[in-house]
């Protein structure tokens, strides 16, 4: 018989039933405690894990082309919706990007809408956002940790040479030649800073569109 045994079987039968009572309720209390903490546990892995912190950023052959199901203007425009970046409250790198994205979407609906003049301003406005980040990042990835555990499709030079496609119809339909064989050019330029980095069927679209347009009547 143990220490402890033989202390409780020498105190009178309430007390001893107190204290018998107390053990079972020390013990439940710990055995949920300890429950909770392996449930929290498992939930953090999970929420690492979908922020992607537990999957590191996959890295891909130099000469890989990522196809258009994998990279396009759609899931880009998905990663960075939200709430609106206007030029006076960005503040970061990312904030410039995701604004940029935003004023490239807005642009688009406007020019299937035929509103040529609204399209130029977003589009404009767009290639502004991405001048800035493109100080500070110059290069292209098809998947970067831009900040915190947050992974995007990041393609800066792209998304001008894209805008630039675009502002190449927009300045055609206004009557102005000159801008939209000076927008050609910059298209072109960037375009190449995208292809030195990432290789993308986007950006071979883009490519293609921006040899043809000036063909067109």
């Amino acid at each position: 018989m143990n220490g402890g045994h033989l202390q409780i079987s020498r105190l009178p039968l309430g007390e001893r039933d107190r204290v018998r009572g107390v053990r079972k309720i020390l013990c439940l209390f710990f055995v949920l405690i300890f429950s909770l903490w392996g449930i929290r546990c498992t939930a953090s892995r999970e929420e690492l894990h979908a922020h992607g912190e537990m999957s590191p950023i996959k890295t891909y052959p130099k000469d890989y082309v990522h196809p258009l199901m994998e990279i396009n203007l759609e899931k880009v425009v998905n990663e960075n919706r939200g709430l609106k970046v206007l030029e006076e409250n960005a503040t970061t790198v990312h904030d410039y990007y995701r604004g940029g994205v935003q004023q490239k979407a807005e642009g688009e609906v406007l020019l299937k809408q035929g509103k040529w003049e609204e399209a130029l301003t977003h589009f404009e406005t767009s290639n502004r956002f991405f001048r800035v980040v493109l100080r500070y990042l110059s290069k292209d990835e098809a998947y970067l940790n831009l900040y915190g555990d947050h992974v995007v499709i990041f393609l800066p030079n792209l998304l001008s040479a894209d805008n630039y496609l675009k502002l190449v119809t927009v300045y055609q339909k206004l009557g102005r030649d000159d801008k939209a064989s000076q927008a050609k050019g910059h298209g072109e330029y960037y375009l190449s800073e995208s292809l030195k980095s990432v290789k993308t069927e986007w950006a071979y679209q883009v490519k293609k569109g921006l040899e043809e347009i000036l063909l067109r009547k």
